[in-house]
């Protein structure tokens, strides 16, 4: 029996942002369960500073990637733009000095750029496309830095410390994640991208230039990509890796899916992106807290990206954008 007048005890916004966002409600099992099973060890400041930075080294990494897969693209080469873009830093540095930083941004542009141009001229999937790409750049990056990883010195002042237990790293991420969902969420450029995803014929019948904002999609990724791998940078040791490891390409990945982009385009977009990131790495911070093997984990992690996939692309046809 209703009762007249009475108030409901979870005001409907909060109901509709639960529907809308389920991965909320994985997010704050995960703290429960965590808080619970392991209080001592993930209750403590320096537990939130490893998941704070865990969480910028992916939201970096899967931001410009996910605005891609709201088209019904996917764009591989975030990690590649990482690496080659910091062994370039290294071999200008004596020729540029500081300014040499800047030639990560420049590599992200003109790497998006190029994938976004071959991609729609030469019909080519993204996904082996993009694949092929961070291989190669991986592979440049192992042979220009000698096989060796090259450490530069100098850009400490990027993630000095500012604030106790908060990795400056993720203060500066936080103007580019207004940037990425302000593009996606108000502007133009990122209605029509929803609409592409959508229904990629029914834009091009609407008048969209379906090829030119594919290409900007891309471009707009490598960007972002570029200047989240300036903080990423040094942010991850003042140097990159020369050995392409797999598990910052996952990671990524997880998160785009996890947060409720599916890849088939068409809804999602960096706004959930960040949802998936903060839980997934919550997430893989309880299991290392857990003292599971490394390859139990590296199995979850996997199983989980494929359920991802599979509800993301079952359960988001038709979802209001968001």
């Amino acid at each position: 029996m209703k009762i007249p007048g009475r108030k409901k005890l979870i005001p409907p916004v909060i109901i509709q942002t639960l529907k809308t966002h389920p991965v909320i409600i994985a997010l704050i099992a995960l703290v429960v369960i965590f808080s619970s099973l392991y209080p001592e060890r993930f209750l403590t400041p320096l537990n939130f500073k490893t998941i704070l930075r865990q969480f910028v080294t992916l939201t970096l990494f899967a931001l410009g990637p996910s605005i891609v897969v709201v088209t019904g693209s996917l764009d591989l080469s975030y990690v590649g733009i990482w690496m080659l873009g910091g062994i370039l830093v290294w071999l200008l540095m004596p020729i540029l000095g500081m300014f040499s930083i800047l030639v990560i941004p420049l590599l992200g542009l003109a790497t998006g750029l190029l994938i976004g141009v071959i991609q729609v001229k030469a019909k080519i999937p993204s996904f082996i496309l993009t694949l092929g790409l961070l291989a190669t750049y991986a592979g440049l990056t192992a042979t220009l830095s000698g096989g060796y990883p090259r450490h530069v010195r100098g850009y400490e002042f990027i993630t000095a410390r500012l604030i106790p237990y908060i990795p400056t790293a993720f203060l500066w991420s936080i103007p580019i994640i207004i940037a990425a969902v302000f593009i996606i969420k108000r502007t133009k450029i990122g209605t029509y991208l929803y609409a592409i995803g959508s229904n990629e014929e029914g834009a091009r019948l609407a008048g969209i230039n379906v090829d030119k904002y594919k290409i900007l999609a891309f471009t707009i990724s490598g960007l972002f990509t570029g200047i989240g791998s300036i903080i990423l940078f040094q942010h991850l040791g003042g140097a990159t890796p020369v050995n392409l490891n797999l598990n910052n390409v996952v990671g990524p990945l997880v998160a785009i899916v996890l947060g409720g982009t599916p890849l088939i385009g068409g809804s999602g977009g960096p706004q959930r992106t960040i949802l998936g990131a903060l839980t997934f790495t919550v997430l893989y911070r309880g299991l290392l807290l857990s003292l599971l093997h490394p390859q139990a984990i590296q199995l979850i992690v996997g199983l989980l990206l494929i359920v991802s996939i599979v509800v993301g692309t079952r359960g988001l046809k038709g979802v209001t954008i968001t």
